[in-house]
């Protein structure tokens, strides 16, 4: 059965059971203690924690999964993966076991045409029910239904919520897999490919049963790749029909076979495993990063060009790798066809910036663990891998993998310390603001007096008496003048930051106290709260309150949300679909938004998206807001925007025929409310990330109105009329630039003079020459020249050259010649550490790179720096 059917397959007999059909949701999950969506269930967790109602009781779900604890395990088996999609069905207090039980049967065998002899199930020991159910409703006799304890089959989250039995199947690969006994015996004849996990009891921390559920629900899960490759008859899910072709592109592309070795077969399922689920992490909206789940899609995709350059793999192919994943799986997920462009531009970026670091890293790792070796030592030294992870970019958890393939543990006590001295260095004087508010299990207590209801659509102001208060400790009756807390109202106009809009400022007022509010957030779905401080009196639990916004506030934050809408969208026109929004901070008459896009948006096409916005603003577009279910709003193409969280019911924002966006925030009735709109500024704010500021309404007035009027004085100053200004300034400039020209040929002529006496201080390494001096009165360019005219007298050598300039800073210079470049030396690396020192970075590649810094005080320790390192990386070579 191909793996077209088995979706299909598999949604419509639930569908035609009742089941509402959910889309999957985002890998990002709405989950904060998620990095990402690692099962079925995850968005439909607040339903089976009781946080939300769901408005239909019966789910059936295709979902994208990914789960890296096992990242290592990946290749080395066939059955390991980062990636997976996970077929579930699911009750919210509807149906029970015998339901579920019975209906997996009925598709395992008649949907999926498994013979009922080859399956197996096995209940929790003392679920009986489950037990009676699976012998009475089925085929499958008492003898082949086994018992197992909690570690196999009885699901929870190991705290106080809800727990329960699961129950599993298995089908009977044959003897040749293994012996005979059941699952019980071997797991490798007998596979599971099926998990009913049935929520009928309650726990408490401890994980002891205090009581039953009152409404009983039921999660299953099927491993999509595992049911192919038990449906397509192949021995591993490498050989499946959403595997095998990419693994098939990966041998073309590195022109080794598979099959052959069992080193290359490693590599090529790493490749292929890798390649799918960076994919699917960028079209969700993953860039790689150092940190949470960009670190986790940067670490993928650098095993992938580990393993590409393993094989011999020396030139650019990410773009073809991507490609195929595309072609593969584009047709079920059509998110990787719209993201085409991003999934291979990104990816390709990563394995050029990453190709250098490998180079260099590997050579300086191999001699470390040759050394080890050479020494008797088993471990690898920790500052040595701190080393190449802090000077060198190359990420630990690769030294690892290359350390255990060679034998050797890693000092992980030393890493650790040098580590925590690094972050020790890192801190400064000021905390982290951790906010004023409690613990999650606050929260979960005010949130079983019901959702809060939010009016703030309709009017600026409501009436209630105070539910809740919070202060740092947990929850207060009373607070008094100066305190800071958190206070919660059954009903309340204010908007809670969601969906980049920032929360409502305003005042909230009871009999005996005055509150003003600073900011609005809800941390859990439903429960809406107000930070404040008690401006006057004192407030208690259960006083009357009568709540206001800052109405002006909201309207300047209203026109910016609609604004971002329309710029969304005309962001897309312009740079095409990969242009999705990628965060907002939308705040009284300014926001940020922020894209992935591979290169700076041009001048014209910044002014052509200005005036596309302000056109479609002037055009006065009907706006209009719609509830409808979460199928529905994507039927329709709305946007959902990575990250946020979206209910079974949703809200949809209109705006003429090109916006159309799941939002709950709030807008203009009428664009023209929206006034002017304009660009501030556009830049880069990570690898591959844009953000693009912004102004509007009296705000974006006010700002092009002092525009005016510098370029009115500006005018007067060079005595030309207003529209004739940029020329003049050009002129002006060209003629500067040549004059500093002169100059710095004049510089150059007198550092050159003194190239030789510099040469005749240059330090022999291996058959190299290795120079790091101090030059006094030379600019940037000029330091290159001389490093350039330096090499050469020198031959195969690296040469640095620093100077301090008038205000201070420091300014470094690398050269290495082409023969030390060729073998993996680059100047950027030969920078980093003197670089650090001085308070900056270092760019370029190659031949040839610079660094900079504010503390030219310490140039002298930055040179010693650098002539260490250039030593090392020069003998690395041998």
């Amino acid at each position: 059965m191909r793996s077209a059917d088995i979706r299909r397959t598999f949604l419509d007999f639930f569908a035609e059971r009742g089941h509402r059909v959910w889309p999957s949701s985002s890998l990002i999950p709405n989950d904060p203690a998620l990095l990402l969506t690692v099962a079925g269930m995850v968005q439909f967790k607040p339903y089976f924690l009781g946080e939300a109602t769901p408005e239909h009781p019966r789910a059936v779900s295709i979902q994208k999964c990914a789960r890296t604890v096992d990242i290592e395990n990946v290749g080395h088996t066939t059955r390991h993966l980062t990636f997976f999609e996970m077929l579930g069905n699911f009750s919210f207090g509807d149906y029970f076991k015998a339901d579920a039980i019975r209906w997996a049967y009925e598709l395992s065998t008649d949907g999926f045409g498994f013979d009922p002899e080859r399956l197996w199930a096995t209940v929790y020991k003392d679920d009986d029910e489950a037990f009676d159910l699976w012998v009475s409703q089925t085929e499958i006799p008492p003898e082949r239904v086994q018992r197992r304890g909690r570690e196999d089959n009885y699901w929870s989250m190991h705290v106080a919520g809800p727990c329960g039995p699961c129950s599993e199947i298995f089908y009977d690969r044959g003897p040749a897999h293994g012996p005979d006994g059941g699952p019980v015996v071997d797991e490798s004849r007998f596979l599971e490919f099926w998990n009913l996990v049935f929520m009928q009891y309650e726990q408490d921390d401890d994980d002891n049963v205090v009581g039953e559920l009152p409404n009983k629900n039921v999660d299953t899960g099927m491993g999509f790749e595992r049911l192919a490759m038990l449906l397509q008859d192949v021995p591993n899910v490498f050989e499946t029909d959403v595997i095998r072709p990419i693994l098939d592109h990966a041998v073309e592309l590195t022109g080794k076979a598979y099959g052959n070795d069992e080193r290359t077969d490693i590599s090529l399922r790493v490749i292929a495993e890798h390649a799918r689920s960076s994919s699917f992490l960028i079209a969700d909206g993953v860039l790689p990063s150092n940190e949470a789940r960009g670190y986790i899609l940067r670490r993928l995709l650098r095993r992938v060009v580990r393993h590409l350059r393993l094989l011999g793999s020396d030139r650019l192919v990410m773009p073809e790798l991507m490609a195929a994943v595309i072609e593969t799986l584009g047709s079920a997920w059509p998110e990787l066809v719209t993201q085409r462009e991003l999934i291979t531009r990104v990816a390709a970026a990563e394995e050029d910036s990453f190709g250098h670091t490998l180079r260099t890293g590997m050579g300086l790792l191999s001699t470390a663990i040759a050394d080890a070796k050479d020494r008797g030592e088993q471990r690898l030294s920790g500052s040595t891998a701190f080393k190449l992870h802090d000077t060198y970019g190359f990420p630990v958890d690769l030294t690892l993998e290359i350390a255990a393939e060679q034998g050797l543990t890693l000092d992980r006590d030393v890493f650790a310390a040098e580590m925590e001295a690094q972050r020790h260095r890192a801190r400064t004087a000021a905390k982290r603001d951790e906010g004023i508010g409690p613990d999650v299990e606050a929260y979960r207590r005010a949130a079983q007096d019901g959702a809060v209801e939010f009016v703030g659509y309709e009017r600026a102001s409501a009436d209630g008496p105070v539910t809740a208060l919070f202060d740092q400790t947990g929850g207060i009756e009373r607070a008094q003048e100066g305190d800071e807390v958190e206070i919660v109202l059954p009903v309340t106009p204010f908007y809670a930051e969601g969906g980049g809009q920032l929360g409502d400022h305003g005042v909230i007022e009871t009999p005996t106290g005055r509150l003003v509010v600073t900011d609005t957030v809800e941390p859990l779905d439903g429960l809406i709260v107000h930070r404040a401080q008690v401006a006057a009196g004192e407030v208690e639990v259960g006083q009357d309150a009568h709540a206001f916004i800052d109405t002006e506030r909201r309207a300047a934050i209203t026109r910016g949300h609609t604004a971002t809408h329309i710029l969304h969208a005309t962001l897309k026109d312009e740079l095409g679909d990969h242009a999705a929004q990628a965060g907002s901070a939308i705040d009284a008459g300014r926001f940020r938004f922020d894209f992935p896009h591979f290169s700076a948006v041009s001048h014209g096409q910044l002014e052509h998206v200005e005036g596309a916005v302000n056109e479609r603003i002037a055009a006065n577009p009907e706006i209009s807001t719609q509830v409808m279910t979460q199928t529905e709003a994507r039927r329709i193409g709305a946007t959902a925007l990575f990250g946020e969280k979206y209910g079974d019911v949703v809200r949809v924002v209109r705006i003429g025929d090109f916006s159309v966006e799941l939002c709950g925030g709030t807008h203009v009735d009428r664009t023209p409310d929206i006034g002017v709109f304009s660009i501030l500024s556009e830049g880069s704010i990570a690898a591959n990330l844009r953000r693009i500021e912004a102004l509007t309404g009296p705000e974006a007035l006010r700002y092009l109105a002092r525009e005016r009027m510098v370029a009115e004085q500006v005018a007067q100053l060079l005595k030309v009329p207003t529209d004739q200004v940029v020329d003049r300034v050009v002129g002006l400039v060209d003629r500067l630039r040549a004059t500093e020209k002169e100059l710095a040929r004049a510089r150059e002529q007198a550092l050159l003079s003194a190239a030789g006496h510099l040469a005749a201080g240059a330090e022999r390494v291996d058959g190299a020459h290795v120079l790091a001096a101090a030059v006094s009165g030379a600019d940037r360019d000029g330091l290159k020249t001389l490093a350039l005219d330096l090499r050469q007298r020198l031959g195969e050598s690296v040469v640095v050259l620093g100077d301090v300039t008038d205000d201070g800073k420091a300014q470094l210079v690398a050269a290495v010649s082409a023969e030390l470049t060729a073998r993996g030396l680059e100047a950027r690396e030969v920078l980093q550490p003197g670089a650090r020192l001085v308070g900056g970075g270092a760019g370029g590649r190659g031949e040839v790179a610079q660094a900079g810094g504010r503390d030219g005080s310490k140039l002298s320790e930055a040179l010693d720096a650098c002539r260490r390192t250039a030593r090392e990386l020069v003998l690395s070579l041998s």
